[in-house]
């Protein structure tokens, strides 16, 4: 059954299993959580998770259409490189291992998704570290649903061509699937930057990811790889080599710094190649209808490959930086879930991790003495952290006039490197009455410090062993109504505290030998930061064939990073999305949503105090199945009126080597042709 076959009673039915580690039903989940269906993937013309993302609520973003293609954050708080939310794949964390980062990009095709399960707010009572803004759990399809072969050509602008193909078979107590993308674009070009400019281009990236199933025993595998430009990310034109007007605020940007934006010495001005892998197996023992056991072991490994490297202007010229660093880990969890009594259950689980971790990039050389985090040597050096991890929940279904559900977590974390934390969380989901659901959730979270911000060191920063995890608390209220059948309303209000923010470059007391009057700079644990906010969705079916959505959001907050006290940048006070699906039966559909995002100030160096609002509006045509089921075809328009925008600088956007502001994309087209092959 479709996304938009479902009633929206049936919808609230649908099974989830982010928020609690196992399967419940949506309006159970002791969590603020959206769930993006297969269908609404192809009618919606996702091809990325960027795309899913710019259409909900609470999540803004910043594009750099390379390295970190988007950054975003969740209700609130923005950090520069996405440590602070947790990307899961089928249930495994998919960030970068050295980072703690999602890094994002075109390789995480979703044509082979079944749903996408969205989390607001903090999750470390069940998963750990950076489990802290929220979750998103990408969940693939079986091959049960699929029994043959399905192929996808894309095209689209800037000469951009995609090909996916998923093969899938599922019968009795086995299931296989196979599913594996490839995509290369030139990118945008941003004459703004330069008159040929070629930094976000995509050469290639593929995906290849794998699961078989044989009774109760399932094993995978995924591989990510991404070679592309780093995009606008340090793109501060430097304007005596390119003789071109300065980009950005009050012509300040540019003088010295930055990196090259078109091809240099018969090559791209850079290449940005990361590669992310995954194996896993897993068992479930039933035994007895009370107590179930799952075991599960996985190996994990993050790198930028050893061909990455960058063109950097310093001193009147370019240099060539090449890029490396390689981490892994090999983890093991064993869950319980037992049934003490019909309306009471417990999950127990123990994690083990051993990850070994690059405390740098390799084979390169300091680029601002100030700033750099690169190591300067070709020597791989390495930490070793080990993580044990306890954690449980209790839910205690009370059965009255009014259904509730009383649920209490707790996770506790021994880790070597940085200590020990404990992450309780606490919810009250209440039935008020058949077509009204409340939610009352308290939750802890942390984000883990990185090996950069533990021991990184310059001739002018020292290393911080001792920093602690930055830490958060939030409460949250979820109201939930269906209107006749038709109406769905959703109010969520959240309060957000958080402390030990990592503030980078702090200045210490310890003097530099041989500079009068200069100290050495550290990273510390001296921020503190509050976001409150308010979300409203509403979902219509305002026909059998007619569906509409809208969400708004409106949040405040404010982060002091131990000296002052300002808006926390990059994040929008207001956002609103607004989209419809009209359904042509046995012909056609169109979707079409309108995103809006409200002005945004921006980080403390940035001399541009604030970047303006935008408005944009994008379409997709999709074609019902043709030809016995074999044949559909897709076309999407973003930005169909052609809007000039802005998104706001990252990282310290002084205007020297980091950019007061990046141009985004005009309109731009994808034409999308789906076979399938089916039993």
């Amino acid at each position: 059954m479709y996304f938009f076959e479902m009633s929206l009673d049936e919808m609230e039915l649908l099974p989830v299993v982010t928020a609690s580690r196992k399967e419940e039903k949506l309006r159970d989940a002791p969590a603020t959580i959206m769930v993006i269906t297969a269908q609404q993937i192809k009618e919606r013309g996702y091809e990325q998770l960027e795309d899913v993302l710019r259409d909900v609520p609470g999540i803004d973003l910043v594009h750099v259409n390379g390295t970190w293609p988007t950054i975003w954050a969740q209700r609130g708080l923005y950090g520069d490189e996405n440590k602070r939310t947790l990307l899961l794949i089928d249930g495994l964390v998919e960030n970068n291992i050295l980072e703690g980062s999602v890094l994002g990009g075109p390789q995480y095709s979703l044509h082979h998704v079944e749903r996408i399960e969205i989390i607001w707010g903090p999750a470390s009572a069940l998963y750990g570290a950076n489990a802290f803004g929220g979750i998103i759990n990408i969940i693939t399809r079986k091959g049960s649903t699929i029994n043959g072969i399905e192929y996808h050509k894309g095209y689209g602008s800037d000469n951009t061509f995609s090909d996916k193909f998923l093969i899938g078979y599922g019968r009795d107590q086995v299931d296989f699937t196979l599913s594996g993308s490839l995509y290369r674009t030139d990118g945008p070009v941003f004459e703004e930057r330069h008159p040929q400019y070629s930094n976000s281009y995509v050469d290639n990236a593929f995906s290849l990811v794998s699961r078989f199933r044989y009774k109760s025993f399932k094993i995978g595998y995924s591989v990510f790889d991404r070679p592309m430009g780093e995009g606008l990310f340090s793109n501060s034109p430097a304007v005596q080599h390119y003789g071109l007007p300065p980009y950005g605020y009050q012509n300040s940007e540019g003088t010295d710094g930055g990196s090259a934006q078109t091809d240099l010495n018969d090559e791209k001005p850079s290449l940005w190649h990361s590669v992310t892998q995954t194996l896993f197996c897993s068992s479930e023992l039933a035994v007895n209808e009370s107590l179930t056991m799952n075991g599960t072991c996985y190996y994990r490994k993050t790198e930028i490959a050893a061909d990455s490297y960058s063109y950097d202007y310093r001193n009147g010229a370019f240099h060539r930086d090449p890029y490396q660093h390689v981490s892994d880990l090999f983890g093991t969890e064993l869950q319980l879930d037992y049934s003490l009594t019909s309306n009471q259950d417990i999950i127990l689980g123990i994690n083990y991790e051993q990850i070994n971790v690059e405390k740098g990039y390799r084979a390169t050389q300091a680029i601002d003495e100030t700033t750099s985090i690169l190591l300067g040597s070709s020597e791989r050096i390495y930490n070793i952290y080990h993580n044990l991890a306890f954690f449980g929940q209790y839910r205690w279904r009370l059965e009255t006039s009014i259904p509730t559900n009383f649920i209490i977590g707790l996770r506790h974390d021994t880790n070597n490197i940085y200590g020990d934390t404990t992450n309780p969380r606490l919810g009250i989901v209440s039935r008020l009455f058949k077509k009204a659901t409340l939610k009352v959730l308290y939750g802890t979270a942390y984000r883990a410090p990185n090996n950069f911000e533990l021991f990184t060191e310059t001739s002018v920063r020292i290393a911080n062993p001792e920093l602690s995890p930055e830490r958060e608390k939030t409460f949250a209220i979820d109201f939930s109504y269906i209107y006749s059948n038709h109406v769905q309303f959703e109010l969520n209000f959240f309060h957000n505290d958080f402390d030990e923010i990592i503030v980078s470059n702090v200045e210490t007391d310890i003097p530099i030998p041989g500079q009068d009057g200069e100290f050495y700079k550290q990273t510390q644990n001296q921020g503190e930061a509050e976001v409150s906010g308010v979300e409203l969705k509403v979902v219509s079916d305002f026909t059998k064939n007619v569906h509409g959505f809208l969400n708004v959001s409106y949040q405040e907050g404010q982060q002091n990073d131990g000296h002052e006290s300002y808006d926390i940048p990059n994040t929008a006070r207001i956002k609103a999305n607004l989209g419809l699906t009209i359904t042509v039966p046995d012909i056609l559909s169109l979707y079409v949503v309108e995103n809006i995002v409200g002005a945004r100030t921006t980080a403390v160096t940035n001399p541009d105090d604030s970047t303006a609002g935008y408005y944009l509006t994008n379409l997709t045509l999709t074609t019902k199945k043709l030809f016995k089921n074999r044949f559909q075809a897709s076309v999407s328009v973003d930005n169909v009126f052609d809007t000039w925008w802005e998104d706001p600088g990252i990282r310290s956007a002084t205007g020297g080597y980091y950019g007061t502001r990046h141009p985004q994309p005009g309109r731009a087209a994808f034409v999308s042709l789906h076979f399938s092959f089916q039993d």
